[in-house]
């Protein structure tokens, strides 16, 4: 599978962008990605014989459409993907200690005390 371009990570600016931006933000990234793809699918036409147009090249240019198919909706993922960041989360904060048992004296359950 082909990797999808990397988006940067939402930011405030994002959440105000228009419908017609995000298409046309998408539609770059897919073009990237088509570009290869259709060089392929081209080329895998122009080499086929006649005799194979329904048979191996059938089959190459369907295996390449699925490429291109799951390259689109993977960029549409990642262009969802929301509250990314460029750095790690710190590590939690670590935990304080248990209080030491009450030695204060028996409790009615011990066995100290039963008739």
């Amino acid at each position: 599978m082909l990797a999808s371009p990397v988006s940067p990570p939402s930011t405030a600016a994002d959440l105000h962008e228009s419908a017609a931006q995000r298409r046309a933000r998408l539609l770059g990234q897919l073009q990237t990605v088509a570009a290869p793809l259709l060089e392929q699918m081209a080329q895998t036409l122009a080499e086929a014989p006649d005799r194979e147009l329904f048979r191996a090249t059938e089959v190459r240019l369907r295996d390449l459409g699925q490429q291109l198919a799951a390259a689109a909706h993977q960029a549409g993922l990642d262009d969802r993907k929301k509250g990314a960041t460029e750095v790690p989360a710190p590590s939690a904060p670590a935990a304080t200690r248990t209080p030491a048992m009450s030695t204060t004296g028996p409790t009615t359950s011990s066995p100290s005390t039963a008739p």
